[in-house]
């Protein structure tokens, strides 16, 4: 050996032994991650929750590097003594992932059909636990009543990463698991906003007012929303306008979470409830922005940080426990005892007066759907306690202005109240809804499954034979049938409308997938994807609701409602009117348009899947109630389609060819994607592609100029008063014309009502009656009730819709204003009007 390597060994083996804390902060995490990752097995195999076991091996832990021989431990105890996470960072690192994570999965449209109760779980709740907790402690050990109330504050957060996965594991109903998702959400930032104030009154020793606390409380939480909203809006939009990859789009969300957390409390709002708006509102509006395939990886990342972060919050707060424990000699464990018990029965109760005496009430006020009482029952024994708060407890014991007697009995109370509910209300949890037969589905969720397993099964088995004889192979494998008789009586006592409820659910969950897969596969913009997106959950959401509102009739009342014009399109048709601005009108006309195009091919591929695989599932009975509803919404669009060809033909003709041209832009650059992930063409030549396309669609961005069709102006000089108006004259009447859209059966004008205004038929037909009686149909083209503009006569027939109708209003308010500003043409129409009322009344007496 050479004399420099013998120097060199040595000097390793003489450095060997001395471990510098950053190395040994890196050997404890790394194995603590070694052991949370082996215990997932292991909860699944003993049908425990993993926070169960989390807190068994940090308190194990704990123990060891606390009452353990220093001599006789190895490297990784003795890295874990030497291991000082603060209660900062505990809360700085570990807690935006956790929210985050949280607010990412939560389906913000159904939480909103349970706002009421999860609000009153969320926040009157948290003021109910912390008196109860506070006053029932105080009470019992005779502790200072603020820190009573400040440990009730601090218990009064929910962990939902047990009760969830139990809820998993055991197919509980959605609803259930929405409102405990909900609640956890905002119940946090509710009991840590008020944790923070009554923290400082003890730190202060300040007087401060019941009044002064809610206005800090309201402050905190309404400026958390705002601007946890504002962030992840501008992030969204830095996402959908710079295209820069997964990989950076996934780390700006982390910078998302961290920075919103941040400095939220920098202002002094509520960063809890920053942070899971900012992943809610990322949710909901970034997903559409996101490159193709991100949505997926971001999830899954994300998952990896929620996990990372609760494994590693939970077991390092539990092996503090030891040391406090160790410390605290001047509690008596009669005393722990009680408290914890105190604590644990406290809770309990307020929770359970929130759900039976408070809930109610709602119901009977109308805010919100009934609860059963065995959902109620699970949501009060399942109000499991964790991660954040083991981490405020943490904070209260290391926080330097408050006693020392304070601080061991907040952490040893709050833990021993964890621990609690997690070996004794965890583990009892499963059995308990399985007792309630909440694990059991529904007979719609019932029908699906089975039906969905009988068509896998029959398309294995065909597959297997096909292999089979393919190989030379003689096989006899067969799958049983999946129906289950269970199911068979199910779906005999379920009613067709029942049976279409269901398929028009399956239906509209299929067109939000559809959505995104149009924008991965480059036929929409990421905005006409959000519109889509949006359009589906709201027939969703109108399919969803029970009883004879919902179904069918709920799912078209909510399409009905998306034909309307939307606000910013009435607003820029008022500027176009009142002040000749196109530019709004354009953009807004060129996005109704867009997505009227690609609602119809939407439409009629959601159709064939309908008819392709909801047969099987619901019958054929109740699938031509499901068809007719999207022949309904398909009817719906081609009408609003016509009507803006007739208003704006030589605009909508551009807009068509522009939208093939924006798709076969979009088809080649996803077609050159594949062709560069193959490694058919290189980096340099693709780039050069994608540089092409950017150009092309840039120059397709670019709206046409707003004319007024050929057609419109037409429908005009049908109308006998208008017939001596000059072409000019005719674009400038025409822009006081207003769209409505009417559905089949409506009645566009009752006879008696005073005329107000006159229609022009768009598209669709209106027909006209006359005592009980059908007189005349009027088609596209046509027009009626033009003499309610200059007179005062009431109407006098009924106009009723024929299917579903498009028509352009032109208002007496804005025909008058017209008439003022072309004076030399008012006592022309005023002749030709006189005229057509002497022929009226001459038709009339013979």
């Amino acid at each position: 050996m050479l004399p420099v390597e013998s120097t060199v060994l040595s000097s390793m083996q003489t450095t060997s032994l001395v471990v510098s804390p950053l190395v040994s902060g890196v050997i404890g995490i790394a194995v603590l991650l070694t052991g949370v990752s082996l215990l997932v097995p292991l909860a699944r195999r003993l049908s425990l929750p993993f926070t169960v076991l989390i807190a068994i091996l940090g308190l194990g832990v704990g123990f060891l590097a606390v009452f353990a021989d220093n001599k006789s431990t190895g490297l990784f105890l003795n890295a874990i003594r030497e291991m000082n996470v603060s209660s900062e960072a505990f809360l700085n690192i570990f807690l935006p992932p956790l929210l985050f994570a949280g607010g990412l999965t939560v389906d913000v449209r159904r939480m909103m059909d349970d706002f009421s109760p999860i609000l009153v779980l969320a926040i009157i709740a948290v003021f109910l636990c912390t008196a109860a907790v506070g006053l029932s402690l105080w009470m019992a050990t005779g502790t200072s009543l603020l820190v009573c109330m400040i440990l009730g504050s601090l218990v009064a957060t929910t962990d939902t990463a047990a009760v969830l996965g139990i809820f998993r594991d055991i197919g509980a109903p959605g609803r259930l698991t929405t409102i405990v998702e909900g609640e956890s959400l905002f119940n946090d930032a509710a009991a840590i906003a008020l944790f923070v104030v009554l923290l400082n009154i003890l730190k202060t020793a300040a007087e401060v007012s019941v009044g002064a606390i809610f206005v800090t409380l309201i402050y905190g939480l309404i400026g958390g929303v705002l601007w946890g909203y504002v962030v992840a809006r501008i992030y969204c939009w830095v996402i959908g306008e710079f295209r820069m990859g997964i990989v950076a789009e996934i780390t700006l969300s982390v910078s998302l979470a961290y920075l919103t957390f941040v400095s939220s409390q920098l202002m002094g709002i509520s960063g809890i409830i920053a942070v899971v708006v900012a992943a809610m509102t990322f949710a909901s509006v970034g997903r559409t922005k996101l490159s193709p395939g991100a949505w997926e990886t971001l999830s899954v990342t994300w998952r990896q940080l929620d996990f990372w972060s609760t494994s590693l919050l939970f077991v390092l707060a539990a092996m503090k426990a030891p040391t406090i424990l160790n410390m605290a000699a001047s509690e008596s464990s009669g005393q722990i005892a009680l408290g914890v018990a105190t604590v644990f029965g406290a809770a309990l109760l307020a929770r359970a007066a929130v759900l039976w005496g408070i809930l109610p009430m709602l119901t009977l006020a109308g805010l919100s759907q009934a609860i059963s009482n065995n959902y109620k029952i699970v949501l009060c024994w399942g109000s499991l306690r964790g991660a954040i708060t083991v981490a405020l407890a943490l904070a209260v014991s290391e926080d330097a202005g408050v006693a020392k007697e304070f601080k061991e009995f907040v952490f040893i109370i709050a833990m021993g109240y964890v621990l609690a509910t997690l070996f004794i209300s965890a583990p009892t949890l499963r059995p308990l809804m399985k007792m309630l037969s909440l694990d059991k589905l529904t007979p719609q969720e019932r029908l699906v499954r089975d039906r969905v397993m009988a068509l896998s099964r029959t398309r294995v088995s065909e597959a297997l034979r096909d292999v089979s004889g393919r190989l030379g192979f003689r096989t006899t494998l067969q799958h049983r049938p999946a129906i289950s008789s269970e199911s068979e009586q199910g779906q005999q006592k379920m009613s067709h409308a029942d049976l279409a409820q269901a398929g028009l659910v399956v239906a509209a969950n299929r067109e939000a997938e559809m959505s995104l897969e149009y924008l991965q596969q480059g036929k929409v913009s990421r905005r006409i994807a959000e519109r889509l997106r949006a359009d589906a959950s709201a027939v969703l959401d109108g399919a969803r609701v029970m009883g004879s509102s919902g179904g069918a009739k709920g799912y078209l009342r909510a399409a009905i409602k998306l034909q309307r014009p939307t606000l910013s399109f009435r607003l820029a048709l008022q500027l176009y009117k009142r002040l000749g601005w196109t530019g709004p009108l354009s953009q807004e006309i060129a996005l109704r348009y867009e997505l009227l195009i690609v609602k119809t091919l939407l439409l009629g591929e959601l159709k064939d899947f309908a008819h392709d695989r909801l047969a099987p599932l619901i019958g054929p009975v109740a699938l031509v109630e499901v068809e007719q509803a999207i022949q309904s919404r398909q009817e719906a669009t081609h009408s609003a389609m016509t009507a803006l060809d007739v208003q704006y033909t030589d605009f909508t003709k551009v807009m068509q060819d522009r939208f093939m041209e924006r798709l076969a832009v979009s088809f080649e650059e996803v077609e050159y994607r594949n062709q560069f992930e193959l490694n058919l063409i290189s980096e340099p030549v693709f780039e050069d592609l994608a540089e092409t396309h950017r150009q092309k669609k840039q120059a397709l961005e670019r709206r046409p100029p707003l004319n007024l069709g050929l057609e419109l102006e037409e429908m005009l000089t049908k109308v006998p008063m208008f017939a001596g108006l000059t072409k000019d004259q005719l674009n400038r009447l025409a822009r006081k014309l207003t769209a409505e859209f009417f559905t089949p059966g409506a009645k566009v004008i009752r006879a008696g009502d005073a005329g107000d205004r006159m229609f022009f038929i768009a598209s669709g037909e209106l027909e006209i009656w006359v005592g009980g009686k059908a007189v005349n149909k009027l088609e596209r083209g046509s027009f009626v009730g033009e003499m309610a503009l200059l007179t005062n006569q009431p109407r006098s027939a009924d106009v009723i819709a024929l299917g579903y109708v498009q028509v352009l209003v032109l208002m007496k308010r804005d025909f008058d204003s017209f008439l003022a500003s072309n004076p030399s043409i008012k006592a022309q129409i005023e002749l030709q009007a006189a005229e057509r009322l002497a022929a009226n009344l001459r038709a009339a007496t013979h």
